[in-house]
């Protein structure tokens, strides 16, 4: 029996378990939640997470039959890189960086390009003023020039090695671009070290396979 399962569905936030979990070559059943049916709120996965969010890992590696449930992305990043001693570094000051990223991607990338995702994609139809489009469009360029800058002569986010800040960080970039068509209003080819860092991401055969399980490099919105 498999001692990881992951409830999640092919999100932004969703899709960096599974890249974290392929990397480290780890065994896992996958559950597939679809937020987009409501199933977060389904009972049975209320018993897993009370906050009704993907995505959630429970570990049951642990004696006299006890699990670990692990909820937030960020969180379990960080529980899989310290149980495993691997995809974060041990020098303080480095591993310190790396939570810091995942504080950001957390508190300010996620948020900024999914309100703007929300007013911009999801619900276009029904904001009739400008404003939150204009606001979000703003400060997701804000978030993209500081990206873009912090990869300066840097092949990845922390000490030049891919690390959870990476698998945190990238699969927004992505979205972005496919699903919420942020080419239509900003020339991406200005941010040519976040094009280049997301392709040298995307290269990796492992989290190939990680994006693969939910086809997210082929996720488009067609609107």
């Amino acid at each position: 029996m498999k001692n990881l399962t992951l409830y999640t569905i092919g999100s932004p936030n969703g899709i960096k378990i599974p890249i974290l979990l392929e990397e480290l070559k780890l065994d896992y059943t996958l559950v597939n939640i679809d937020i987009t049916k409501n199933e977060q709120f389904s009972a049975a996965f209320s018993a897993v997470n009370p906050r009704h969010k993907i995505p959630v890992l429970i570990d049951k590696e642990y004696p006299n039959g006890e699990s670990n449930v692990i909820a937030e992305s960020c969180s379990i990043l960080l529980y899989l890189a310290d149980k495993y001693n691997d995809f974060i570094s041990n020098d303080i000051i480095s591993r310190t960086k790396t939570i810091e990223w995942l504080f950001y991607q957390a508190s300010t990338e996620g948020t900024v390009f999914g309100a703007y995702g929300h007013f911009s994609t999801y619900h276009n139809d029904k904001i009739i003023d400008p404003y939150p489009r204009e606001r979000y469009l703003k400060e997701t360029i804000i978030v993209l020039n500081y990206i873009n800058s912090e990869l300066n002569n840097k092949l990845f986010l922390v000490e030049n090695k891919y690390s959870i800040a990476d698998i945190a960080m990238f699969p927004w970039i992505i979205w972005i671009i496919n699903f919420y068509n942020i080419e239509d209003v900003i020339d991406m080819s200005i941010y040519s070290n976040i094009t280049d860092w997301v392709a040298r991401c995307c290269a990796r055969p492992e989290t190939i396979k990680g994006l693969d399980t939910y086809h997210y490099l082929n996720i488009k919105n067609n609107q």
